[in-house]
């Protein structure tokens, strides 16, 4: 939810109720709605790890960093070979991390090579990245 106040010299102020410290000062109403809307998509969502299957599982480690220059969060698995993905958001993040490791288990069990980590966290992990 955004709010908008309109300024004494004409200016607008715009915020997200979901993040009170992102304000935006512009000159139209339109430019500062769209830039905090902008900054909150791009902000990182302290609780995505929680949320997300891939973060609560102890099969792998996944560490999640924001790269300013590419503006996408970038994921790890410490575990394979610390594999790295990308996305727009955290979520979107996680969710490509978990394709590209069902993607790595394929590849790897098709060439029939050993996957970094025991039979109970592989079955762990398959579990929860959605592989039967």
């Amino acid at each position: 939810m955004k709010v908008m106040v309109h300024q004494k010299d004409g200016s607008f102020v715009a915020s997200v109720v979901e993040s009170a410290e992102i304000l935006v000062y512009e000159r139209s109403c339109k430019a500062a709605e769209t830039k905090a809307e902008r900054k909150f998509l791009k902000a990182p969502d302290r609780h995505a790890y929680e949320r997300h299957p891939l973060a609560a599982t102890k099969a792998v480690t996944i560490d999640m960093e924001y790269d300013e220059d590419a503006e996408t969060f970038v994921t790890y698995v410490k575990e394979l070979h610390r594999m790295s993905s990308f996305g727009e958001t955290e979520s979107a993040a996680l969710d490509n991390a978990a394709e590209m490791i069902r993607g790595y288990i394929k590849s790897m069990e098709a060439n029939r090579k050993r996957i970094p980590l025991t039979a109970a966290k592989l079955a762990e992990l398959k579990r929860v990245v959605g592989m039967r």
